[in-house]
């Protein structure tokens, strides 16, 4: 029997087994039978977590071959690839630098850093060696969201006149959830901002283009959270519940940017509309197989917007639940349904593609600096009351 492939398999150590690690695993695991493209394979080496515990319970989960508890064993291992980083976002900055040196390829969470100047010293080395870098903007990959890209690629709305985006939970409005990470200022940057503002950040670029200037303001609804050692006492909350942003873009359009993770009765509302000069698009996480569109050139009695469910010709949804049934227009059933899993999946797919293409396309470090060069601008911003420049470094 003549083997599937003669690629070897792409060679992978992870460092986090929080719970991205689920989703990562997942996706590495599966992306080969989805794409039916057997060259899409990860060979799982090894995970490794502060938390030793946590590795080996996702080790054996998942199917990595080791686990560990030092990063720099898949950093600095040869036989190891590709660097998967899902850590709080301080430590982002030495694991990517380190990996670079030893010549791996590297896939990040978002943030890419705590703040643009960390953000800028990981694009240039990413750049310098030569290797493929992602951020992990997951919400790109969907096929809502890669359709609105080609409608407004081609023109159908026109010139764009204005970005609404909020990305909205409301899981941190309980008190009682204690101080960790994500709290403090010095490992993770900002809050809601950083945490889920970023994803809103990247959607906006995406879509409308780059930022020109910012006025923000920032709130913190709950000022003291239980410490996560002793619960019976309480530590002061560093960051951002809900940040409000006013944008200007360079190519003319105004925007709106909301990012809050304690706002009763959100839970994981995505949300972005694209109105151009002759017509507009929406979409909204919570109803996710969906894209909205409106076309201002409709006679007035059909005039409103159109809903569009996902299948199989909008981009990434051909590898999932929608089968091709043979007609010459290529279709198949629509509103299966997909979820957040498959968004993770989509994303390790374009890892792979950059990954056999040898080159790094969006989103990549590159992007992760602007977002964090935003961020900066926005939290500027909150702090003087002024309209804020966003400063472009050139890579």
């Amino acid at each position: 029997m003549k083997p599937v492939t003669n690629k070897k398999p792409f060679k992978v150590g992870m460092i986090g087994a929080g719970f991205m690690a689920k989703l990562h695993s997942l996706s590495m695991n599966n992306i080969a039978g989805l794409t039916d493209d057997p060259e899409a394979r990860f060979d799982l080496i090894r995970i490794v977590d502060v938390n030793e515990a946590s590795a080996k319970k996702e080790a054996e989960r998942w199917g990595w071959k080791e686990f560990g508890t030092d990063w720099k064993t898949v950093t600095r291992d040869e036989s190891i690839e590709i660097v998967d980083i899902a850590t709080p976002n301080d430590s982002h900055c030495e694991i990517c630098l380190d990996a670079f040196a030893n010549g791996k390829h590297v896939i990040c969470e978002k943030p890419l850093s705590i703040d643009s100047k960390t953000a800028e010293l990981m694009a240039r080395k990413a750049v310098e060696s030569g290797k493929i870098h992602m951020v992990n903007f997951t919400y790109r990959a969907w096929p809502a969201i890669a359709q609105a890209k080609k409608i407004i690629e081609s023109g159908a709305i026109g010139q764009i006149r204005h970005f609404e985006g909020h990305f909205l939970q409301d899981h941190n409005n309980d008190p009682t959830i204690p101080l960790h990470w994500r709290f403090k200022k010095s490992s993770a940057g900002a809050g809601a901002l950083g945490d889920v503002g970023s994803h809103i950040i990247d959607l906006s670029r995406f879509l409308v283009g780059e930022f020109d200037s910012v006025s923000a303001t920032m709130q913190r609804f709950i000022n003291e959270r239980p410490l996560v050692e002793d619960r019976s006492r309480k530590g002061a909350v560093e960051v951002d519940d809900f940040t409000n942003s006013l944008i200007k873009f360079q190519n003319g359009a105004t925007g709106t940017i909301k990012a809050g993770w304690a706002l009763p009765g959100y839970k994981n509302d995505v949300f972005f509309a694209v109105i151009g000069e002759k017509g507009s698009i929406r979409f909204s996480w919570e109803r996710s197989n969906e894209l909205q569109y409106f076309d201002s050139s409709d006679p007035a009695y059909l005039s409103g917007y159109r809903s569009i469910f996902l299948g199989r010709a909008h981009p990434g949804a051909e590898l999932f639940w929608f089968p091709d049934l043979g007609g010459e227009s290529s279709v198949g059933v629509t509103a299966q349904g997909m979820g957040y899993g498959e968004a993770f999946a989509l994303t390790f797919s374009h890892f792979v593609d950059s990954l056999k293409s040898e080159k790094s396309a969006s989103p990549n470090f590159i992007d992760g600096l602007r977002c964090c060069e935003i961020i900066d601008a926005i939290k500027t911003s909150a702090a003087e009351g002024t309209w804020q420049q966003v400063h472009l470094a050139e890579i």
